[in-house]
């Protein structure tokens, strides 16, 4: 008798999976995270990064043809790139939802997908959100058993790796793949993992497409595997399989342990901060510790943060780069600069991460004085909480602190119904006019019973100009 592998395993329960399994609290909060990854896409349509993407792929005749779905803030292109696109621009504001003890990002490699597909499969909302819930369960589970650690040691993007394998699951799950063919899909979906971190040296832009490439291999591996395409069964646990080749192939039963039990989805951050998910409990701890105390520029001799170990690589070295960082992705990735707005400017919105505020001389030189160190009792809970403290030295001499393991966005400190929806307005507004927002809030709270039509056809509304 043969055993079966952890993809099969994953497979099957994806295959497996109905509506009437997801908590209605789950089903809810599915729909807050769509809306939460269409307002992040919508205006990272707007970033230069955007445009250069949108010039590549006209050349390529991305936007050519019949067979076109949508792209949020933008014309419909050919499902692929259509998938390359949301994903890419969803993830070029760096405010993606997080999944804390995976160390990725969900929304931007399995949302994508699962909308391109169903709009084209006619789909109705149910299995829209079915297919949603499952990627993002595939994603996380694979990066529970990754360990995140390792794959930033060996210089790869969780994000990237994991989402091919997301991306195939939503997609193949809305195409009605059995536990066969989605089997090898993840097979085909593991020849296609990658994400080079060489991004942090030189503040580039590559970062910004490892969801979109992901997800759109993981799109294609599995219409490859609904065409008779065949990859290997024992694609993460294997002698040469993505655990091994990742991170550890010690840890492949995180992948199948209680699938669903909780769903991964409910497990899922929501950031309120423009930056990398290791800044936003050190800008939140800032932000409180300025107000309650009423603290400026002038007052500020001395900021010390104690974070996890694995930050330290991501968002703290090298000092230099991190100190006055003169891009909008090294200023993504400095903990010394997003500790100082939230401490001089009490907010840390896009705004921040751009010119004029770059070159804020009060900001510049409070993150002078941030120094980071990592802490053993927050690695202790880490990567399932994400713990850290911020201590503030004014210069009359007098100390403030304050420390969290769940900052603002966290599961189980989620943002408000209106601070979600101020995200999404502030964020969407940039490209669409106040009835097109409105007609997408009402597709995407009606989606179970409203169908996936309404929400492309608001997505392709009035946008201002």
């Amino acid at each position: 008798m043969t055993t079966e592998s952890a993809t099969q395993t994953l497979a099957r329960w994806v295959v497996d999976l109905r509506y009437e399994d997801i908590p209605a609290d789950v089903v809810a909060y599915a729909k807050d995270l769509i809306l939460d990854h269409l307002g992040c896409a919508a205006r990272g349509s707007t970033f230069a990064n955007a445009a250069s993407v949108r010039t590549a792929l006209t050349a390529m005749g991305a936007y050519d043809g019949e067979l076109r779905t949508t792209v949020v803030g933008d014309q419909p292109a050919r499902p692929e790139w259509a998938i390359f696109t949301n994903g890419t621009t969803a993830h070029s504001i760096e405010m993606d939802d997080t999944h804390s003890a995976s160390s990725l990002h969900p929304a931007v490699v399995v949302i994508p997908s699962a909308l391109a597909t169903a709009e084209l499969e006619g789909s109705d909302g149910r299995a829209l959100i079915t297919a949603i819930v499952a990627g993002y369960e595939i994603a996380c589970r694979i990066g529970r058993a990754l360990v995140p650690s390792e794959v930033y040691a060996k210089g790869f993007h969780p994000t990237a790796i994991v989402g091919t394998f997301a991306s195939a699951a939503a997609t193949g799950r809305l195409l009605g793949l059995d536990a066969v063919q989605l089997a090898h899909a993840f097979g085909i979906a593991a020849s296609q993992s990658a994400g080079r971190t060489e991004f942090f040296a030189e503040g580039a832009w590559t970062k910004r497409m490892h969801p979109g490439w992901s997800c759109m291999a993981g799109y294609t591996a599995a219409r490859l595997a609904s065409a008779g395409f065949t990859g290997p069964v024992r694609a993460l646990e294997g002698r040469d399989g993505l655990l091994r080749a990742y991170g550890s192939a010690d840890h492949v039963e995180r992948a199948t342990r209680g699938l669903g039990a909780p769903f991964e989805l409910a497990e899922t951050s929501v950031k309120p901060y423009a930056c990398c998910r290791y800044n936003q409990g050190p800008i939140d701890l800032a932000i409180g510790l300025a107000a309650e105390h009423g603290l400026t520029a002038a007052d500020i001799a001395d900021v010390e943060v104690e974070i996890v170990t694995t930050a330290i690589g991501i968002v703290v070295d090298p000092p230099e780069r991190k100190v006055a960082p003169t891009n909008d992705v090294d200023a993504q990735f400095s903990l010394q600069y997003s500790d100082a707005h939230g401490l001089v400017l009490g907010r840390a919105g896009l705004d921040e991460y751009t010119h004029p505020t770059l070159d804020d001389p009060d900001v510049l030189a409070v993150a002078r004085t941030v120094r980071a160190t990592a802490s053993p009792r927050f690695d202790a809970i880490f990567p399932e909480l994400w713990g850290c403290s911020v201590t503030v030295t004014t210069t009359a001499g007098r100390t403030f602190s304050a420390e969290t393991e769940t900052p603002k966005g966290d599961p189980r400190n989620r943002l408000t119904p209106a601070e979600a929806q101020a995200k999404f307005r502030g964020l969407a507004g940039r490209v669409y006019g106040e009835e097109t927002l409105a007609a997408i809030e009402a597709a995407v709270a009606t989606l179970e019973d409203g169908g996936v039509a309404p929400l492309t056809d608001a997505l392709a509304g009035a946008r201002v100009a």
